[in-house]
């Protein structure tokens, strides 16, 4: 025997088996799901602006100790190489 709510009946097709509100929570869901990748990709990319922010002022700190003349040529080259790596 058939119930009303196995997926026949008026306005529903039997091969689809979905109601009304089985697509619009499908909908809901699939916007859900966009959201939170998008916010998860958002915090990457902040996590990413913020590292390169602390590299540019370490960079920033030590061409200022260079103009100073507290570090050689050598030690310059060699930290300059490594904040670049990082």
């Amino acid at each position: 025997m058939r119930h009303w709510n196995d997926g026949f009946g008026p306005g529903s097709h039997p091969m689809m088996g979905y109601n009304s509100y089985g697509l619009i929570s499908t909908i809901i869901l699939f916007l859900v799901l966009i959201v939170i990748f998008y916010l998860i990709y958002k915090l990457f990319q902040k996590n990413k602006q913020t590292k390169e922010s602390e590299n540019h002022h370490a960079l920033n700190i030590l061409k200022e100790r260079y103009a100073k003349g507290e570090l050689s040529d050598e030690e310059y080259a060699h930290m300059k190489a490594v904040l670049k790596n990082k």
